[in-house]
């Protein structure tokens, strides 16, 4: 759905991500909470709002992704340096538990992918 929103729905929208508040998003786009709320079931609106929300998510997995490799280190310095045995430990688990985070996350985007595509497969007009 390409359809266009308005500006100040572009506003509406830009600044209920920055907020994640209506009161502030409608002030912005010059309209009332009870306007933000009824442009919140329009299709257009519902579909550029998600949009945006992918954008900024999108946005900040990059974000995280660059500091990953910077916290990996300062872990790595705490395992190596630290001379306490418990603060090595503590830094060992917590890269051992994100990782184990990250394998279940990168399996489950798997399954779902995989379960995206069986269903398409059975219903190709969806």
């Amino acid at each position: 759905m390409a359809e266009k929103v308005t500006t100040r729905q572009r506003i509406a929208i830009q600044t209920y991500l920055e907020t994640g508040s209506v009161a502030s998003a409608a002030k912005a786009a010059g309209v009332t909470r009870q306007t933000f709320h009824r442009w919140r079931k329009q299709e257009r609106f519902k579909w550029a709002l998600s949009e945006a929300e992918k954008e900024a998510l999108e946005s900040l997995s990059r974000a995280l992704v660059r500091l990953g490799e910077k916290a990996t280190e300062t872990l790595e310095d705490a395992m190596d340096g630290a001379e306490k045995e418990s603060t090595k430990v503590r830094a060992a688990d917590i890269v051992l538990s994100r990782l184990l985070q990250l394998r279940e996350l990168v399996t489950l985007e798997e399954r779902v992918a995989e379960l995206e595509k069986r269903l398409q497969a059975r219903n190709p007009e969806a």
